[in-house]
């Protein structure tokens, strides 16, 4: 899925389950987008959040075409066919199904887990490895890190995944989500130095947005804070004692 406010475009490509690439785009404006209230608008609950002024903060932005989920290969053999669109973007946020890495577990179940495949080259999908590793090497590389681990930690325990009525559950399973998450940076490295495709580090809490190519800095760094939200606000009160429990156990 890609975003084009130059064209005001959504665009989607996909594998059909007959092997062939499909696409579709969506039209919207984005000329006229507050994005400071837009960000305000995601911290609200799901019924105040569909009155909103701001389409980009409403379900809007997180729903997609219904038939592509009636019409999908979810381990496709023939979408990198289509990576010279992805290729065009300014920003690829996600960029390991380019180079082969996709379809693992998630990091508290069983399985081979993102970082265990990126460390150890292990591809599940398809893909023109040369064509990628060419395409990465005439981009600018940035992989983020995260200092402040407390702070990561409360946004982890807010959303990192919906509350299953057990605390002790809840927290291990958050826990052990944060550490890798934690481990990413150093796996993506090791990937990326395997084929020789250059890199800079950057911090989320202390980098400079120039370094990311943009010419607007953000001054309110922290302004989308708890955005995402999965745990029902009556264990909000329980999230400082997870963190320092966590910070405690995981320094």
């Amino acid at each position: 899925m890609m975003w084009n406010p130059s064209k005001e475009t959504r665009e989607w490509y996909w594998e059909d389950e007959r092997n062939n690439i499909r696409q579709v785009s969506e039209h919207r404006r984005y000329d006229n987008i507050d994005w400071i209230s837009a960000m305000d608008d995601f911290q609200l609950n799901e019924k105040e959040n569909n009155d909103c002024d701001n389409w980009i903060s409403r379900n809007y932005c997180y729903t997609t075409p219904n038939y592509l989920d009636k019409d999908i290969t979810p381990h496709p053999n023939n979408l990198y066919k289509s990576f010279e669109h992805v290729f065009e973007c300014d920003h690829i946020t996600i960029p390991e199904p380019l180079l082969g890495y996709h379809g693992y577990s998630k990091p508290d179940r069983e399985g081979t887990s993102l970082n265990d495949a990126l460390e150890k080259d292990i591809r599940h999908l398809k893909v023109d490895l040369n064509y990628s590793i060419e395409q990465f090497k005439r981009r600018k590389n940035i992989i983020a890190y995260k200092e402040n681990i407390k702070m990561w930690a409360r946004d982890w325990f807010l959303g990192g995944a919906f509350f299953d009525n057990n605390c002790e559950s809840f927290y291990q399973t958050i826990s052990c989500r944060i550490n890798h998450a934690r481990r990413y940076h150093k796996s993506i490295q090791i990937a990326l130095d395997r084929y020789d495709i250059p890199y800079e580090l950057w911090s989320l809490d202390s980098g400079c947005y120039s370094k990311l190519g943009l010419t607007n800095n953000i001054y309110e760094r922290y302004q989308s804070k708890n955005i995402d939200t999965l745990l029902p606000k009556n264990h909000h009160d329980k999230i400082d004692d997870w963190v320092d429990r966590y910070m405690s156990e995981y320094p």
